[in-house]
């Protein structure tokens, strides 16, 4: 039964260690600083390439370095921060972050905090700088008690522990501040997770649109709409505009929820939204109707494209397709000066050319069209078109980003992680103290503050203090000790000093 049975525990055995060995390869991988900075670098080159996608830089690329064009095309059509190996990219680094930053450390750094090394070395405390002799007529356990009391004034924690004749010494202070790099590093995961919830649902709208009087939705199933109250520009004596606002509303399911002005620089925010001011220009207000009086258009147009038939003229163009059309209209030259030539439709202020074409319409044949004064109508192909007003419309950006409330968590945490690093530093004192010659007690002290400049003083000031107990004697460290192991590396036989 035992020689049935042992073919089966030895391939449990088998592929238990193999699963150990791909456990241990993935952990090594995450703990790797190697890998890290190559994670780092890559998400750094990938937000470098989505940033410059943005800019001028791949067209500047495309036209000065020859054989880039294709490359620059793909670049141009590749959204990189909404890709997956984008969210792929940073759910990798907030893995590495959660395995090598914060797991694969807890043991060592809890270890320190629990149950910290208490023994050390002459070797040791030579080498550290500050440190201080200490000299009394009492007894070893004495100065040890009164080192004791001085220490826990300071709120540190002291441990002792007996070699032989000699009693080792261990203090520290804000031990458990060493766990502020916990939500540090918790902190770098959230933003990630932000980035990837961004990277994810958020989006921009660079071409948003509204004329004057107007409400456009945002969509991507945020029900929010922007409604254009009012479009306020100011002109210097040269023409060119000074400063332009939009008094808008913004809307939830149909509901005002939040009104105000935005100007260049200046947006509003509503929730995880957030409305940009970039530009301006020419709409015109129309209402269209068809042969039976019935009402197909209401609406206020932008005239932001070009005319072919003149160039300097704004125009609009919107499908009417309830009569299987489309209507067009071209408003006056915006330059007369510039080419009069060109100007073949001869629109006056206060008018504009209209046509309807229809889609049924054969090849070859003109479609009607006609110029229509402002407050008056005209009848095209039988689709009337009444040219209400002239009005303006506002370009604005709309810029949707649902990571922003856990971008604010993550950003709390960062702070609250440095804060308990930085202002709650790990203070450590060693020290041995030994019978003397004598009958009293001599001993060596010091901290483990080589780089902590404040941690000096803070052990100056302890020893300070310890002058003024009767029978203490307490001098810098000097001789022949200190200078032989000055260039001594601050190391210790201890655990902990590697790991804190």
């Amino acid at each position: 039964m035992d020689e049935q049975l042992a073919p089966a525990a030895k391939r449990a055995a088998r592929e238990r260690n193999a699963f150990d060995m791909v456990v241990d390869r993935v952990w090594r991988f995450f703990c790797s600083t190697r890998v890290a900075v190559a994670e780092i670098a890559w998400v750094a080159l990938l937000v470098l390439i989505g940033t410059l996608r943005q800019s001028s830089v791949p067209h500047w690329i495309g036209d000065n370095i020859p054989g880039t064009k294709g490359i620059v095309i793909r670049w141009l059509d590749w959204d990189v921060f909404h890709s997956f190996i984008f969210m792929i990219s940073l759910a990798v680094l907030s893995v590495g972050i959660f395995i090598g930053g914060m797991l694969n450390r807890m043991p060592g750094m809890w270890q320190t905090i629990r149950n910290p090394t208490i023994r050390t070395t002459r070797g040791f405390l030579n080498g550290v700088t500050p440190a201080a002799t200490v000299a009394a007529g009492t007894t070893p356990d004495g100065v040890i008690e009164a080192i004791t009391a001085a220490l826990k004034k300071k709120r540190y924690r002291v441990f002792t522990e007996k070699v032989g004749d000699a009693t080792h010494l261990y203090a520290d202070k804000n031990s458990l501040g060493q766990l502020g790099t916990y939500p540090f590093h918790l902190a770098m995961i959230i933003i990630l997770a932000g980035g990837i919830v961004t990277a994810q649902w958020g989006f921009r709208e660079l071409q948003f649109i509204v004329p004057e009087g107007g409400r456009l939705d945002v969509g991507h199933g945020t029900g929010l709409s922007v409604e254009l109250v009012q479009f306020v520009d100011t002109y210097a004596q040269t023409g060119v505009p000074e400063d332009y606002r939009s008094d808008i509303v913004i809307l939830k399911d149909g509901e005002p929820v939040k009104s105000g002005s935005i100007t260049v620089n200046h947006p509003l925010s509503y929730e995880n939204a957030t409305v940009y001011q970039s530009s301006f220009g020419q709409a015109v207000q129309v209402r269209v109707t068809d042969a039976n009086g019935n009402v197909i258009l209401e609406d206020a147009l932008p005239m932001m494209y070009q005319s072919l038939l003149n160039p300097d003229a704004p125009a609009a163009r919107i499908d009417l397709l309830p009569v299987n059309a489309s209507l067009v209209i071209i408003g006056p030259d915006s330059n007369p000066f510039n080419q009069p030539e060109l100007d073949t439709l001869n629109v006056r202020s206060g008018e504009m050319w209209v046509q309807v074409r229809s889609n049924d319409l054969p090849a070859g044949t003109m479609p009607p069209a006609a110029i229509v004064a402002q407050g008056h109508a005209v009848t095209l192909d039988g689709v009337t078109v009444e040219f209400i007003r002239e009005k303006r419309f506002s370009l604005m950006q709309v810029a949707y980003n649902p990571g922003i409330p856990i971008f604010i968590f993550g950003g709390i945490m960062l702070v609250a992680g440095l804060a308990a690093v930085f202002y709650f530093p790990l203070r450590r004192i060693r020290g041995i103290i030994e019978p003397a010659p004598d009958g009293g007690a001599t001993g060596l002290i010091a901290p483990l503050a080589k780089r902590d400049w404040s941690g000096q003083q803070d052990f100056e000031h302890l020893m300070e203090q310890l002058k003024a107990e009767p029978a203490f004697t307490i001098e810098p460290k000097i001789g022949k000790d200190a200078e032989a192991n000055s260039a001594t590396p601050e190391t210790d036989v201890s655990n902990d000093e590697g790991t804190a």
